[in-house]
């Protein structure tokens, strides 16, 4: 379906239930104008369609409706076990899911948005795209879910999962709530997902969620630019499909690479990975037996961190996750009071251990950095801190983010993965591409002896 360009908003609201295949998907196409403009779905006093059956209710308070402007769902006549699958939805700008804002609902009622909602939700569906498109002023910009009543089930596996999703291409920005951190720019739960080539702006003024929230299986985070948030990324247990994650290998392996990330320190760490929720015991089915226990692979990303306070980079939730870290630029601004590199995290302290494993290979860092400060000492453990590249001064332009010209101790620097284990588990994540300095995806192509550090090469 095609939707072009007009100066006006198009003001509606749509369920994508319809199903594709791999050579033929379902696909809801933005047509832009001759100087690039995007037609622009607008939630704000959208109307939607007399009689389009949501599966809402009375009882279920309409929330589907409410909570969205296009949801990705089956319709009630299809079935509890069915799923829409091969959908793509690109080349829109779509905007408008806040509490402040009204729309005309199925029945012709006029109600508010929820605080909870998305642009863009995806309930269910397998082998879903968005791409290319422009996601801002809304309470969460993409939101998926999954969960775990499709456990178990030989017939249908996996009905009740958002399975094998691409973000791609997309600029999200503007999103979250004012006082609130629950919502963000994107929100995801699926089983398998890959981030790439996104460009990620700062939340809506006030608010405190992070640019990527994550509870996925088989997470992989490439080629984005990322920047503000309370975390760049925050990468947790999978709370709502606990038995299915937990049952994929996939689950225990993370892999963020060629990214560039630039964020306010302040606001709280960069990269978090494990869990979110804390206080349980080995027996619950809930909080740390939950978390990812598994290996953040960071590599070949450059990240800046700005702020006057304490910024640091990774916060790693117990010693049963490992980090581990070669071939990144790591700046630290100069105002950085506190450049550390670890932060510590509130876990059951009769069971696990806060700080993670973290292990550095060649990175380049600022020669001042510190593991914590004084006042926050955080357990767990950092290795291999005699591979790092220290200098005073940035081998990259603070403002493009790419590497300065002269002699460089970033240029051609990088090495092979730091172990064989860890060659196997990233041989299928090579530094492919990169992003440019105008956030467009390019091949990465080696000009030296060998890759250099960062997400660029020079």
């Amino acid at each position: 379906m095609r939707i072009f360009y007009r100066a006006t908003p198009y003001r509606g609201k749509f369920v994508i239930s319809a199903s594709g295949t791999a050579s033929a998907p379902v696909r809801i196409c933005g047509v832009k104008n001759s100087a690039g403009l995007r037609p622009i779905i607008d939630g704000q006093n959208a109307i939607t369609r007399r009689g389009l059956d949501y599966g809402d209710s009375t009882s279920t308070t309409y929330l589907h409706q409410t909570r969205s402007i296009i949801v990705i769902k089956q319709l009630p006549s299809q079935g509890w076990k069915a799923f829409p699958t091969y959908i793509q939805v690109d080349g829109l700008e779509v905007r408008g899911a806040t509490p402040t804002n009204q729309f005309t609902d199925a029945d012709g009622v006029i109600r508010n948005y929820v605080a909870f909602g998305a642009c863009v939700w995806i309930e269910r569906g397998h082998n879903i795209t968005i791409a290319d498109n422009v996601i801002h002023d809304c309470t969460n910009g993409i939101y998926s879910k999954s969960t775990d009543d499709s456990v178990g089930d030989v017939a249908v596996p996996d009905f009740s999962v958002s399975k094998d999703v691409r973000v791609a291409g997309n600029y999200v920005y503007g999103n979250g709530v004012v006082g609130d951190d629950h919502m963000h720019n994107t929100y995801m739960a699926s089983k398998y997902i890959t981030y790439e080539f996104n460009r990620y702006g700062p939340q809506r003024d006030g608010a405190f969620g992070n640019a990527i929230k994550d509870r996925s299986v088989g997470t992989v985070v490439r080629y984005n630019y990322l920047e503000g948030g309370a975390r760049a990324m925050d990468l947790v247990e999978a709370e709502d499909f606990p038995t299915t994650a937990q049952a994929d290998p996939a689950y225990r392996k993370t892999f963020v690479y060629g990214n560039k990330i630039v964020k306010n320190g302040s606001t709280g760490s960069f990269i978090h990975y494990g869990g979110d929720h804390n206080g349980s015991t080995p027996t619950s089915g809930w909080g740390e037996p939950l978390f990812r226990r598994g290996t953040l692979y960071f590599y070949n990303n450059t990240v800046v961190l700005n702020g006057t306070d304490y910024t640091k980079l990774f916060q790693l939730s117990t010693t049963l996750e490992t980090a581990e870290v070669w071939n990144n630029v790591i700046v630290y601004a100069p105002s950085a009071l506190y450049p550390n590199l670890r932060a510590t995290q509130e876990v059951n302290p009769l069971y696990w251990t806060s700080g993670g494993i973290v292990k550095l290979g060649k990175n380049w860092i600022n020669q001042n950095w510190t593991d914590t400060d004084p006042w926050h000492p955080v357990p767990g453990q950092l290795l291999g801190q005699s591979n790092l590249i220290t200098g005073t001064n940035a081998p990259i332009d603070m403002t493009t983010l790419a590497l300065i010209a002269g002699t460089n101790p970033a240029v051609d620097a990088a090495t092979s993965a730091p172990s064989s284990d860890v060659a196997t588990a990233t041989a299928a994540y090579p530094v492919l591409y990169q992003l440019d300095t105008q956030f467009k995806p390019q091949a990465r192509t080696i000009t030296g002896a060998a890759i250099d550090l960062g997400a660029m090469e020079r």
